[in-house]
């Protein structure tokens, strides 16, 4: 075989074009010379892949890739190769059409900077589109309290401020007056409308009940929104993902993947976990199924999983996570309030076995950790009946030590956000003394739980949080603040190894969406989806890590990323 090397391009990678090749079979690409992390137990490293066709079709040395005749190759000079990562648990819609949104970008402000931030949105006018909503996002929660009142101070205009964790909403008396929101309004179920002694509602808005804010917030367009996603995606291939799950999607969040997909732009290889109410009700079923049946059958979009919501978050003042034992108040006594479980017991167990039975994989959100042994119990109750199901639980800020076997015994998929695994505002001042000590031991028990023999999955739960995995990864290695060094270790004995994960973000994850066969590993057969980085990360310690560059990445062969 004759080659012409042509000059090294972008990225200091050389690309080699054929000239003449004798070979019996034919490929795209062939990438030699690399560091292959194969993610594949029975052949860990290569170093060399070939791919034909959007798959696969050989891992191994450099001679024996030589053999294939490839449309072009790539030298890799000494290169990592790894599989595409994959996000367990993320809303690229919604992050999407917020990216341009006035934003607090979680940063712990006074009411009077909050104030500066909402005049600099408004651009000093005093206009607002009659029947709307300011809408203010990315409000840090974390021991945030505010009135009504409070914000009445801050413009006279309709105005709420979303928290960072889209659980929680402060309204000032415009927006509460333009949504119907008084003394005699019922609270939605699975929400809550703080009230003071008297009865009126104090502005803060729980869980469901920001959903009454909705009605008369700020939209785009659907073609916007598209538009938006389909930027999203793109930067999400440009930080190494080629395959996620949209964690909580309803109809609208449909319509665009599936417009994405039938114009060829969907290339993020997209599983969706439906939204679905907590109770087990038929109308309920019917409802998922028609979404499935309706948007089901395009390119790179897969509708087979349900998203139940078990309960809310654990940080004060919200605290709508449900607890086994009752917060503690801010002197470290016992209070009466255990949180809100919003599915459990017979309800959840019947709903659970319900969409099992639907051929729907099963993924909840469950915060706290009676939240987690319910979610539990009603896969166990499944498992009994002998249900196939991939059941998978996300967040899992808070886990009793007697359920952690459970996870492996169940073969239940533990989906975490381990960039929250660090001493920060949140996990340290508005959780801890409201645990205790004894409680506080078992945040993100990461290692516990994989010592346990549970298979944890990699997720960002964007843009609650980056959707970066090395940023991830690295602060599940190290639990450390890299913005804030001097708060030290957030439970170092929690820490992974990187090798577990880089599992979590490949094969593992790829597991939990049931698409083991298809993507996780560098494995012939398998969708050729890859990534090129500018550093060992097998070897890297954590702040290596998380300074990783894609150099380049491919989804099912094909270049979305880079140059090559």
């Amino acid at each position: 075989m004759r080659h012409t090397l042509i000059n090294p391009t972008l990225l200091g990678l050389s690309l080699i074009l054929t000239v003449t090749c004798h070979a019996a079979e034919r490929a795209d690409l062939a990438i030699l010379n690399a560091n292959v992390l194969t993610m594949d137990a029975s052949r860990p490293l290569a170093e060399a892949v070939v791919l034909r066709g959007g798959r696969i079709v050989y891992v191994g040395d450099t001679k024996g890739a030589q053999a294939w005749a490839a449309d072009k190759l790539v030298d890799a000079a000494g290169a990592t190769v790894m599989p595409g990562l994959i996000d367990t648990h993320i809303h690229p819609v919604i992050g999407a059409v917020q990216m341009d949104d006035c934003s607090l970008d979680d940063r712990r402000l006074t009411l009077e900077q909050i104030a500066e931030v909402v005049s600099g949105c408004m651009g000093g006018t005093a206009d607002l589109p009659q029947g709307q909503i300011l809408s203010v996002i990315n409000l840090n929660p974390a021991n945030f309290t505010a009135s009504k009142s409070d914000l009445d101070k801050i413009t006279a205009l309709p105005l709420a401020l979303f928290a960072t964790d889209e659980h929680t909403a402060w309204a000032n008396s415009a927006a509460l007056a333009l949504a119907g929101i008084g003394k005699n309004t019922a609270a939605p179920a699975n929400g809550q409308l703080v009230r003071n002694s008297a009865g009126e509602p104090t502005g803060q808005l729980i869980d469901n009940a920001t959903q009454l804010l909705k009605p008369y917030l700020p939209r785009d367009d659907f073609q916007t929104s598209v538009e938006m996603t389909a930027r999203a995606l793109q930067l999400m291939h440009a930080a190494g993902l080629t395959s996620l799950m949209e964690a909580s999607a309803t109809e609208e969040e449909l319509k665009i993947y599936r417009e994405l997909a039938d114009t060829g732009r969907l290339t993020m290889h997209t599983s969706v976990a439906l939204r679905t109410e907590t109770s087990n009700s038929e109308e309920n079923l019917r409802q998922l199924l028609a979404l499935r049946e309706r948007y089901s059958g395009a390119s790179n979009l897969r509708i087979d999983t349900a998203k139940i919501f078990v309960d809310g978050v654990l940080e004060s003042p919200t605290q709508s996570a449900a607890l086994l034992q009752p917060y503690l108040d801010a002197k470290g006594k016992p209070t009466a309030h255990t949180g809100n479980l919003y599915a459990g017991g017979r309800e959840l167990n019947g709903l659970v076995m319900a969409l099992a039975r639907e051929n729907f994989n099963v993924h909840l959100h469950a915060i706290g950790d009676r939240a987690v042994r319910a979610g539990l119990d009603a896969f166990a109750t499944a498992r009994k009946q002998q249900s196939a199901a991939r059941f998978s639980i996300s967040h899992l800020e808070l886990i009793h030590p007697d359920d952690l076997p459970r996870f492996a015994a169940l073969d239940v998929y533990a989906s975490f956000q381990l960039a929250w695994g660090q001493p920060d505002h949140y996990s340290v001042e508005a959780v801890q003394p409201y645990l205790g000590d004894v409680r506080s031991r078992w945040i993100y028990p990461a290692k516990s739980l994989l010592d346990a023999g549970a298979s944890i999955a990699g997720g960002s739960d964007w843009n609650v949080s980056s959707f970066n995995p090395f940023e991830a990864m690295a602060v599940a290695i190290c639990r450390c603040n890299f913005e804030e060094p001097e708060r030290g270790l957030l439970l170092p004995e929690q820490a992974l190894g990187t090798q577990d994960m880089l599992r979590a973000y490949t094969i593992n994850a790829a597991a939990m969406l049931g698409l083991e066969g298809e993507t996780g590993s560098l494995t012939p057969g398998k969708r050729a989806d890859l990534i090129l980085l500018d550093r060992d990360v097998s070897r890297a310690d954590a702040a290596s890590l998380r300074d990783t560059k894609v150099l380049a990445t491919l989804a099912a062969g094909r270049l979305v990323h880079g140059r090559m």
